[in-house]
């Protein structure tokens, strides 16, 4: 499968609560040297192309899972074995036969080495399930959804968010925000925040923690939709607007149960919350899915991770 995925062809109705997936396996090998076949998905929208195992340039002092560098496209990008970044030991096969898929997302490209691109499946989010804690732990955190397809088969979608901060300093640490983030004796505003990545909610709360904002984390939409409506019950019950316990929405896109699209037209097309401003705060950069959210009706889309503009656009509501 060596294939380049354009923009036409991962575009969906904004608001379905479904998505693609590019399908792949992994190799690994049991106890007595059978060979099983994992199977894993990511997201169409940050896929750029598929391509054959190309020559690499190695990196000096690299993590073990960095294989090197590739040249594509005029761009230099990092080729990553995903199998090893998991701790999935390397099993006996023609390595030739190896893909690279090519992403994009928060707006730096990388590759990633599979043993096998199968196929594109369309998949309702709702149908896109929290893995089970044993599951998680086994994966070391990094599974943020799983499947069944057919055959009671289970695919896994892997969390590229934490590659990222892997390969990248803790920036949200590093941030200082400006002085005048918050004026003495200012109320504080709660933020109600959906994603299922365990470390962009940890990146958001350090982050906005900074600030005068008490910070309500939920892993996604439908847990999103749900406090929203208790939040709107304790608001009439004691005679306060809605903005008066939830001052702003932050929400992922990629979310099992309810995307960040579904949630955020939802909420816009509801008398009870459109008032509420909604930051959709995706992974997923590019111009096509920064139209998305927008069409979706989101007051702002930002691009993860840049914890001072995340600071910047959250202080300006």
């Amino acid at each position: 499968m060596d294939t380049t995925v354009k923009d036409g062809d991962r575009v969906l109705q904004v608001g379905a609560n479904e998505m693609e997936l590019l399908e792949f396996q992994i190799e690994k090998a049991g106890a007595e040297g059978e060979i099983y076949q994992g199977l894993y998905g990511i997201n169409v929208s940050k896929v750029m192309e598929v391509i054959r195992m190309p020559e690499l340039t190695e990196i000096p002092n690299a993590p073990p899972f960095m294989l090197g560098l590739v040249q594509l496209r005029g761009k230099t990008i990092p080729v990553i074995s995903l199998a090893r970044w998991m701790g999935v030991p390397d099993t006996v096969r023609d390595q030739q036969n190896d893909k690279i898929i090519v992403t994009e997302f928060n707006n730096t490209s990388f590759g990633f080495v599979v043993h096998r691109a199968n196929r594109i499946r369309r998949v309702a989010w709702d149908a896109i399930h929290l893995p089970p804690e044993m599951v998680n732990e086994k994966f070391g955190g990094n599974i943020t959804g799983t499947t069944l397809i057919e055959g009671n088969r289970l695919l896994l979608m892997i969390d590229l968010e934490r590659i990222v901060a892997d390969l990248s300093s803790k920036k949200e640490d590093a941030f200082t925000p400006p002085a005048t983030a918050s004026e003495p004796g200012e109320k504080t505003k709660r933020l109600l925040v959906a994603d299922d990545s365990a470390v962009a909610r940890t990146q958001i709360q350090r982050t906005l923690s900074k600030g005068n904002f008490e910070i309500e984390l939920v892993i996604d939409g439908k847990k999103a939709w749900e406090r929203l409506e208790g939040y709107y019950a304790q608001a009439r019950k004691e005679g306060l607007s809605i903005r008066d316990l939830v001052h702003v929405i932050i929400t992922d896109v990629e979310m099992p149960e309810m995307d960040g699209y579904t949630l955020t037209r939802k909420l816009k097309n509801d008398d009870r919350f459109k008032v509420i401003p909604v930051i959709m705060h995706s992974s997923m950069s590019g111009e096509s899915n920064v139209a998305r959210g927008e069409e979706s009706g989101c007051d702002v889309y930002v691009v993860k991770f840049d914890p001072e503009l995340l600071f910047k656009t959250v202080a300006g509501f």
